[in-house]
């Protein structure tokens, strides 16, 4: 054993082991130490993410509580709207409205025909061309009443006639004229 201390390779032995201990002790707990610290700061990352991630989805919640609600008042406006302006026409239901005018006016409807659908700038219309006979006062009633409906716009091309009654006086007419209402396209 004497001869093993005396070979300086098994003094480079010993401090070769001493070196490996050394290594094997003190490298997991350096290595250990980092990755324990880069866990603890991505799990302080992950809070702060979740944080984050939550206050967005909230803040995602009330703005759309808030479109929601802009969205239904702006619904709301085209439905006030439409009734000024319509995006459809239904042809049966015009013709109800204005026969029903006319009627309630007092006067008699000798024709009311629809004429083709032409464009006006932005807007398509639809006109019809009505043929009435009946007392002048009635006639502004029938008018007065088309100005009232949303979608009749315009009453052109009016001309009217003096008629004599049976009686002889000469307060009966015959009139024609076109009336026009404006749809959306």
């Amino acid at each position: 054993m004497s001869t093993y201390l005396r070979d300086p390779r098994f003094y480079v032995m010993i401090v070769g082991i001493i070196l490996v201990a050394a290594m094997i002790y003190l490298y997991p707990r350096n290595v250990s130490g980092d990755i324990k610290q880069r866990i603890q700061l991505a799990e302080q990352d992950l809070a702060m993410k979740q944080a984050e991630l939550a206050s967005l989805q909230s803040g995602t919640a009330s703005d759309m509580a808030v479109i929601e609600q802009e969205i239904n008042r702006l619904n709301q406006q085209l439905a006030e709207l439409d009734r000024y302006l319509p995006r459809s026409y239904d042809q049966e239901e015009v013709f109800s409205m204005l026969t029903e005018k006319a009627e309630n006016s007092g006067l008699q409807i000798n024709s009311l025909t629809p004429l083709p659908p032409t464009t006006r700038g932005d807007f398509l219309v639809y006109e019809w061309q009505m043929h009435v006979t009946g007392r002048f006062h009635r006639l502004g009633v029938f008018l007065d009443q088309l100005t009232q409906q949303m979608m009749i716009t315009a009453v052109k091309n009016l001309t009217v006639i003096q008629k004599k009654a049976s009686d002889g006086s000469y307060d009966n007419m015959e009139a024609n004229f076109t009336v026009s209402a404006f749809v959306q396209p």
